[in-house]
């Protein structure tokens, strides 16, 4: 049997519970929809930072932000590590990437760049990131190289743009009837920017519907594995650069024809840094036992349905911005997090940057105003800002992290616990951010 091809679309800030087959009666994707319905939909996939460039290290060397080094955003990795790139060439892969690539240095993630984004449109007012992925160089990359290397698998990574800041300007949805977490303030202008990223989101879903389509048209059908995900959630505040799930669970989904079971749901839980090892396992090789994941192709294919009982997660930075640094351990029931700088107030480019319209500080502020008289929103923006030394959540009574259980005495011995493991976790990695308690 040949090795199968991969393929990886990576989109940007897409909060899980935002796509139709996530449960979201409101969003537009069905692509993904459909394709989830060919293969498997994960419930409980993490990634153990929400931040873009540590993030994607992590999915590209198997290991946490602090053994690869890059922790903070927009940082680089250690260059004496191995990486995805180098390790499948080893395995007989020719090895590419398009668009979005956001980890250095440029030695260690020597993949073949095949193409980028396509051109500003005035319209939507980019801000912060290109224009989606341009597919033309896709769809040259995968006409070729089955007329010119039809025997070679190739591992292609889709590095989309989309949806992150800024959004594209709603055009199908009614702001009024869009459901709001509790995560959300409702003003009227949170409406118009949520419809904004819905609409991104749904034009990200089209692209992957083109290329999709250019994978049959051109013969990567019957033995291509194609696995969609994202770097971490959405850019709403209580979301990105925080370790709640809302910023580090995401969507995961896989299709294999004839090895994945169609319509399947994983409830096993997996997290990026498990990526690199399942692709090569995947990929023929054996996956390094110095690596900190572990491959989840058996669960892939059905030949289990569980793998982790834990997940650890870690925040540190994103420049100057969002320095709010936390660790956290998360189990199937209880969430512990670690704040190393509790007397921050939480600000991000959320609430800080101006000029971007319908959203980031002109929609925070639209809280803060409506704060003054309604105290539920208050409360949402005090929780937001403010956080202690120690938070402990029961994620299933309290799926979005609002009730702090770390000082309820019935849940002493379970903070005890986590608390612990943690400090071990970090003491294992040789984090440097461990503080007393």
């Amino acid at each position: 049997m040949p090795k199968p091809n991969i393929v990886v679309y990576l989109s940007d800030d897409h909060g899980w519970e935002y796509l139709g087959c996530y449960g979201n009666t409101h969003i537009q994707t069905p692509h993904l929809d459909r394709i989830a319905e060919e293969g498997m939909r994960f419930t409980h996939a993490f990634t153990p930072t929400p931040t873009c460039a540590p993030s994607r290290s992590t999915l590209y060397t198997g290991l946490y932000p602090a053994q690869h080094g890059a922790m903070g955003n927009h940082t680089e990795c250690h260059s004496h590590l191995n990486a995805l790139p180098k390790l499948l060439r080893k395995l007989g892969y020719r090895v590419a990437i398009a668009g979005k690539t956001h980890v250095k240095p440029e030695t260690l993630f020597d993949f073949e760049y095949i193409g980028g984004f396509l051109p500003k449109r005035a319209e939507h007012a980019r801000k912060y990131r290109s224009e989606g992925l341009d597919t033309a160089p896709v769809e040259s990359f995968l006409a070729t190289h089955q007329q010119e290397n039809p025997n070679q698998p190739i591992c292609l990574i889709l590095g989309d743009s989309n949806p992150h800041v800024t959004w594209e300007p709603n055009k199908i949805y009614n702001p009024d009837v869009l459901s709001l977490p509790p995560y959300i303030a409702d003003t009227p202008i949170t409406r118009k920017a949520l419809a904004n990223y819905y609409q991104d989101i749904t034009t990200m879903d089209k692209r992957i519907g083109e290329v999709d389509k250019m994978l049959e048209t051109h013969g990567y059908t019957d033995n291509t594995l194609f696995i969609y995900t994202t770097d971490h959630g959405s850019e709403w505040p209580h979301c990105k650069w925080t370790l709640y799930d809302t910023g580090i669970r995401l969507p995961f989904i896989a299709r294999w024809h004839g090895k994945i079971p169609a319509k399947t749901v994983a409830e096993a839980m997996i997290s990026h840094v498990d990526f690199l090892p399942t692709l090569i396992d995947i990929a023929g090789g054996e996956p390094s036992e110095d690596l900190d994941g572990r491959s989840f192709k058996d669960v892939l294919c059905g030949q289990r349905t569980t793998f982790r009982d834990k997940i650890y997660g870690t925040h540190t930075r994103d420049g100057n911005m969002n320095v709010f640094p936390q660790r956290c351990i998360r189990d199937s029931q209880y969430k512990y997090i670690l704040n190393l700088m509790p007397e921050n107030t939480w600000t991000t480019h959320f609430t800080e940057v101006e000029g971007i319209p319908e959203s980031h500080a002109e929609v925070w502020n639209s809280w803060v105003e409506k704060a003054k008289n309604d105290p539920k929103t208050a409360e949402l923006i005090y929780l937001t800002q403010h956080h202690p030394v120690e938070e402990l959540y029961d994620i299933k009574a309290d799926p979005y992290e609002f009730n702090n259980l770390a000082s309820d005495a019935t849940s002493h011995s379970i903070l005890e616990e986590m608390r612990a493991d943690v400090h071990q976790w970090m003491q294992s990695q040789n984090d440097e951010g461990k503080r007393e308690i």
